[in-house]
Formats: C-alpha cells, structure tokens, sequence
C-alpha cells in the first residue's frame, strides 16, 4: 500500500460528490475552494495534510528504513523490513504481500538483503479469486524469511492458482509431465509437480541478472523471473550462454518510441485525424498496426476511437502499394517534421531512413503473445506506444536477425517470464543472431513474411541470396506450395510474400525451430515452453479451422475479430467433406472505399497440433543434415 494524498477522500466526508463522481484534476480544484471556504474544513483539511506529509517523511527517512533507499513510500515493504529487526535468530516471518520487491528496477539493495533471509517464495495469480476484492490478473506471494544465511537458498514456485498446489508439489515424486498454466481442458492449472519447484542459489541469481537487468547487477540485487519449472531454467541458461548480445552493439543500434502522443501534439507536430495517408511519410503506426512477422495486421476504422475500432487486412487482396489508415497525421511542414523527427547516433541521419523492428511497448502477459513486432519501411513514424530499433550500416546484416529472433516463440517465452508490462530496454541484453550464425532459412522466413508491400522492395532486393530458391517446406502439407520458394526473384514482386493464414502460420513454427536450434535448445524444451507458457495460444489452436485453399474458415481467437465464419455459421459447415462454401464481405480497409467481395472455402476443414508441427519440422531439418 503506497502512501499517497488522497484529498478527494478526505473533503468527501462534508460533500460525497468528491468521491461519487469522477472529478477531473481542475474540477477537484475549482470544488476544493468552495469547501475550504466553509467554517472550520481548512483547519481539518491542513491537520490531516500535516499528518500525511509527517508519515510520508517518517517513512522516506533513511535512518528508518535504508533499505528502501529511492523507492517510494509503501507501507508493505516497509513491514518486511522492520519485521526483519525484531524477530529472534530462530524466529520465522511470514507474509503475503505483491511482488513489487521482486521486480521493482530499484529494489536492488532490499534484494540484497532480502534474498539471504527468503526461504520460500509461493507466487500466485488471483484467478480463483482468492481474494475477491481484488482484480483476477493481480499476482501476490506467500514468501517465509528467517535469519540470513551466507548465501542466497530458497525455494521459489510461481504461476500458482490453488494454495493446495504448494503441498502437491512438495509431496510429487518427479514422475510425469508437467501441466502448464492451463490444462489441456483449458482449466487453471493446480495440479502439482517437483519440477515446479526451484531451488534458487547464487548461480542461478547470477544468470537472472544477466538477462533480465543492466549490466553490472549484482548477482543479489537480481529480479526474480516468474519460472514455470526447472526444465525452462535451463532454457534460460542456453538463451544467456549465446555469445552475442544487442548490448555489445554499442552505438550501431538506436531504440526510440518517437513521438509522444501527447506533447507531439502539444506543440504541433501531429495531430489526430484518421485517414489514409498517400505516402510512408503521412503514416504513424499505432500498436493494432501490426503483430508477429506482420506489418499489415489491422487498418483503423473510418471513426476509430478505442483499439478496437480496427479491421483485419486481408493479404491476398491487398495492393501492391498499400497502407492502411493511420490515426495521426503530420501537423507542420514536411521540412518541420523532419527536423523534429529522432536522428540515429552514428551518422545523424532521421530515423525514418531506415527499416525498423518495431514493437508494442505494452507486454500483454495473460495475452497469446506478449512480444509484437515486425519491419516497417522507410519514412513510417509511430507513437510512443510503440518502441523501435534502427541498425547501423547500409545492408540489413543486424536487422533481420535481430527480428529472427526477437518474432520467434522463444523470445516471447523470456519476455513472458519477467512478469513485466512494459518493454523499457528490456531486449537489450537478449540474444542477437548474427548474420553469419543465423542460417539463410531464418533470414528468408523472416524477408517472406515481413515484405508484403512495394515499400519493402529495397530490403528484399539487398538481402536477396540465390539460395533463396533453393528453400524447401519443412513439412508435406500440399498448401505449402512447394514451388513458391523456386520462384522467388532478387526484384521484388508480389509473390514474394507469404500471403495465406495457413502458410504464414507454419513459417512461423518452421521459424521457431529454427532459432529454438540456433539457441541449443531441444525439441522438448521448445515444446514445454509452448506448452507451459502459452496457454492462450494452445487455446486458439485447438479452435482455428484452415480450408484446403489455406485460409481461416473458423477461429475462436480474438485477435481475429471478423475472420472467417462466426460460431453458428460455423457449426453448420464444419463437417463438411468435400464441396466448397462461400461468404460476402464488405471490405472497408482500401482508400477507394468499400469493396463487396466473395471469399470460398474449401472442404474438408483441419486444424493443427503445434507441438506435433515443431516436430515434424524438426524431423525434417535431422533429415537434411544428415
């Protein structure tokens, strides 16, 4: 519990408007003067702000607690410490409180003295509603302290929906699979298993501040990851070990979240109108622009007022030349604009010069995906919901390996495991693929689903490779149209996308293999983190429906609002054998207006297994290399 002023509670008590009604910042303003003027309110309302401002130094002062030195005031935090000095030496403290100890980018020094005295350390997640005055997402733990040891030893479970789950784990003998955060009936996982259980020491602290802090952090002054089971421990242990990292770049890489949605605003640099744009230039993506390994995800609505005013593109009918909508326009002269556009440290050239990765800076972690990012081109500018990274040098060498890695399941499973919500600087101490480690297979995968448009047409044209042609499916199903890797041209055409759901699906499966394999993972590890960490998205696929033409004739995945047939509609088809079906559209995502169009689906109907896929993948791949 933060210690905050909370005047609006307090001149409630004479009039209950204050805390009924949702007052502004000005309107509190204006309603304070009127009610101070009333005989004896200014007396209460100075004594009460003297008592808060008295608490609030008390708690600050470092003479009292100096382990919270430059965190805020929280009374939680505040008890650990102080429950710390006066227990005996055989004493045990127990306490239920947020994990904000354990991730907090300035609670280094309460780690470090928090991790030697910590035993047991029980995360949960109020889906149960355990607590039902709280929200369902909040996570809190149960955490057991005693004296400090000389080194850090504890017992850490994470991911916890049931108290009875900390027992079952404790008693289970290590035989069987491990249930992930859900269960294969899409129920919150309780059952319990050892492997659940992490015996956290110093080595293991050691690789977390690797990964998940600056550089430098001490060992003790680690964040905790919130891991499922031993076995993704060691899967961070491989991610770490990989020799090359973003941060060792120095000043060739460059990461901004370019205009601020507001003072961009402010002082007339955008401003919000909702329009086509006739150029790169006229565009600034918002985060609904794109997800994985796609720039061309959704186009805002004609009226978009909230993330969900946005349609699906679809990639078979798009033009060669498109862009979608944007919420934001340019507000000053292009020379303006321009010069008020962030410049890169290596040459001083604008960032819009350069292709990008970007991606949303907000980290969904109960979502499908909580890492979203694509390429865009030249000239595109985007919000500050949006981060992006810019890469030195002329050829795309760092570019594409960096969004190799960063669009595969892998990188997604890491973000996932910081329990964080926003991505700060994050990806800098991850993994960086070079051009000469990562194999032409992931590089090509990447360019096929990523250039989609005229606008990528550069990029392709200086990464192209002759052995581009000389790819091949790493499966057999026939909508894997063998002969889409043969014609591939060093120009770039429009057949040089992948462009259907079903083989933009398995790129990416094929992808994480790929860097599953450049990372010295296993198949059983790439499994387990599919299978423990997204739960959301096993969901989806147990749903998703693809026709023999590869589209989506069916999907209970909402991040695909609008696709294929709802469920009544689809109830009626799905048993269908052989024949095909065909459904009206109007398409309202093109600058010359609303287009009636006839999508046809082709019976039968399947879905697939991803686990079974990356297996099938990998199959392939000891084939080839044998």
């Amino acid at each position: 519990m933060k210690i905050e002023w909370n005047e609006g509670g307090l001149l409630s008590e004479r009039n209950p408007a204050f805390a009924i009604r949702k007052l502004s910042a000005p309107q509190i303003a204006a309603a304070r003067q009127e009610q101070l003027s009333h005989s004896g309110v200014l007396a209460d309302y100075l004594a009460e702000y003297e008592d808060f401002e008295g608490s609030q130094n008390f708690l600050n002062a470092l003479q009292n607690y100096p382990l919270l030195k430059g965190q805020k005031a929280n009374l939680y935090k505040c008890f650990i410490t102080r429950a710390w000095e006066i227990s005996s030496s055989q004493g045990a403290v127990g306490f239920l409180h947020p994990e904000g100890v354990y991730d907090d980018p300035s609670g280094g020094p309460l780690r470090r003295a928090l991790y030697p005295r910590l035993r047991s350390h029980f995360q949960f997640q109020n889906e149960f509603k355990l607590f039902a005055e709280v929200d369902n997402h909040t996570k809190f733990s149960v955490n057991v302290y005693h004296e400090p040891r000389s080194r850090p030893d504890f017992a850490h479970i994470a991911n916890l929906f049931a108290v009875s789950t900390v027992d079952a784990c404790h008693q289970h003998d290590g035989a069987g699979e491990i249930t992930g955060i859900k269960d294969q009936a899409d129920n919150w996982g309780i059952a319990g298993h050892a492997d659940r259980i992490l015996y956290v020491e110093d080595i293991s602290l050691k690789l977390f501040a690797k990964l998940y802090d600056e550089s430098g952090t001490l060992p003790e002054e680690a964040r905790l990851p919130a891991l499922h089971s031993r076995t993704l421990l060691e899967v961070l242990r491989k991610f770490a070990g990989y020799p090359h990292r973003l941060v060792s770049l120095g000043e060739q890489y460059f990461s901004c979240q370019h205009w601020n949605e507001t003072t961009a605003q402010q002082d007339n640099t955008i401003k919000r109108e909702t329009r086509f744009p006739t150029a790169p230039h006229q565009l600034v993506l918002s985060g609904p622009h794109f997800v994985i390994a796609n720039p061309l995800n959704k186009s805002p609505r004609e009226v978009c007022e909230t993330n969900r005013d946005y349609d699906i593109l679809n990639l078979e009918t798009l033009p060669d030349d498109y862009l979608p909508r944007t919420n934001y326009v340019p507000d000053c002269d292009p020379a303006e604009y321009d010069r008020r556009t962030p410049v890169v440290p290596w040459n001083g050239k604008r960032v819009t010069e350069f292709y990008r990765v970007v991606f949303r800076n907000m980290l969904p972690p109960t979502n499908e995906h909580t890492l979203f990012c694509a390429i865009v081109p030249h000239g595109v500018a985007h919000t500050n919901g949006i981060q992006s990274y810019s890469f030195s040098g002329s050829s795309p060498d760092l570019l594409v390996p960096f969004a190799a890695g960063c669009q595969s399941l892998i990188y997604d499973f890491v973000v996932k495991t910081t329990g964080r919500t926003n991505l700060h600087t994050m990806l800098d101490t991850f993994p960086l693929f070079t051009r000469d480690d990562a194999s032409q297979g992931l590089a090509v995968r990447i360019l096929v689903m990523n250039c989609l448009t005229t606008h990528y047409a550069d990029l392709w044209e200086e990464c192209w490779d002759e052995g581009c042609r000389s790819e091949t499916w790493l499966g057999d199903d026939p909508r894997l149209k063998p002969d889409f890797w043969r014609s591939l041209t060093p120009k770039w055409t429009r057949g040089c996308a992948l462009r259907t759901d079903f083989a933009r699906r398995w790129a990416l499966v094929e992808l994480d293999v790929l860097a599953a394999r450049a990372l010295g993972l296993t198949l059983a590890e790439l499994q387990t983190i599919y299978r423990i960490q997204f739960p959301v998205m096993r969901q989806y696929e147990a749903d998703t429906w693809y026709d023999q033409r590869g589209r989506i004739v069916f999907t209970n995945s909402k991040g695909l609002p609008g696709v294929g047939y709802s469920r009544a509609e689809w109830n009626d088809i799905k048993d269908m054998r052989s024949g095909t079906v065909t459904r009206r559209i109007t398409d309202t995502t093109l600058p010359t207006g609303p287009i009636e169009r006839d999508i046809t689906y082709e019976a039968p109907f399947t879905r697939n297994d991803r686990e079974r896929d990356y297996a099938t993948v990998w199959s392939k791949l000891n084939e080839r290399e044998s």
